[in-house]
């Protein structure tokens, strides 16, 4: 019988195997290409616009004691890789706007950033915006394929200046202050405005229509008031105005009254408000 020579028959076989080395490497670049175009699409991110969500991401917004900028400070980030803001406001009749985005490295569970009302040049000299009292805060935050739109509304107030009457800007809120003007000037600046999210509420209450919150500069305490909350439906018997306080981590309900579609409570200063009813 006759017999390759042995080098043809090693030949042979060094072909098949380069033969089978090349089809696993282009079939390899193959499935890793599938795999890239499933999991990283080239069609931008679609954000979902996230109205209110108890247990996600918030904003509170304080006043500078000069009025002249806000501070951010956004709560419960920890899970998002990137964040980004937009504060759009009317000053003197001009639209006005200020973006920047938030150093989400740490994975910090809390961030706190300054927005100014105008622009400051690298010699420091800053020129401010004058008139501002009403914006919108839009928070661009995304996790890792998700990405999430939300917008608080805020009205920026002087105490003495609205004579004490405090009043949310979609006017469903006013916050009678309890005090003479000399105390009202001493308060500066105030802001009120609404949440996306909530501190951890009670296991047993939910919430009815918004939460919002008044704040003033730091070191600063708003004094005692009247505060009222316009609700789209009329409160049932139970359902009570919360306060949440930051040194105990928990809401206090307050000694509540109800008008037609009108709850109120007397308080001793300001913060996060809620309307509670009793969780079906």
């Amino acid at each position: 019988m006759f017999k390759l020579p042995q080098n043809l028959i090693n030949n042979k076989l060094n072909f098949i195997l380069l033969g089978v080395i090349a089809l696993l490497i282009v079939g390899g670049f193959f499935a890793s290409r599938a795999v890239i175009a499933r999991f990283s699409p080239s069609e931008p991110i679609k954000e979902i616009d996230l109205s209110f969500d108890p247990e996600g991401p918030y904003a509170l917004l304080y006043p500078r004691r000069d009025g002249n900028a806000l501070i951010l400070n956004i709560k419960r980030t920890a899970s998002y890789d990137q964040i980004k803001y937009d504060l759009v406001y009317n000053a003197l009749g001009i639209d006005r706007a200020a973006s920047g985005e938030i150093n989400t490295k740490e994975k910090k569970g809390e961030y706190e950033q300054e927005i100014l009302f105008g622009s400051c040049s690298t010699g420091g000299k800053c020129v401010y915006d004058e008139g501002v009292e009403n914006g919108t805060l839009t928070l661009h935050i995304r996790r890792g394929r998700q990405a999430f739109r939300m917008i608080t509304q805020w009205r920026l107030q002087q105490p003495d200046v609205a004579l004490g009457v405090l009043t949310s800007g979609d006017n469903h809120l006013t916050y009678n202050i309890s005090t003479n003007s000399a105390d009202l000037a001493l308060i500066k600046y105030t802001i009120i405005h609404d949440l996306t999210g909530a501190p951890k509420l009670p296991s047993d209450k939910e919430i009815l229509g918004k939460v919002y919150s008044i704040n003033t500069p730091l070191a600063k305490v708003l004094s005692p008031g009247l505060l009222t909350i316009e609700l789209v439906e009329n409160p049932p018997e139970t359902g009570k105005i919360a306060r949440f306080d930051e040194s105990s981590n928990s809401w206090i309900l307050c000694e509540t009254e109800t008008s037609s579609n009108k709850i109120s409570a007397s308080l001793e200063t300001g913060g996060i408000f809620a309307t509670f009813v009793p969780r079906t």
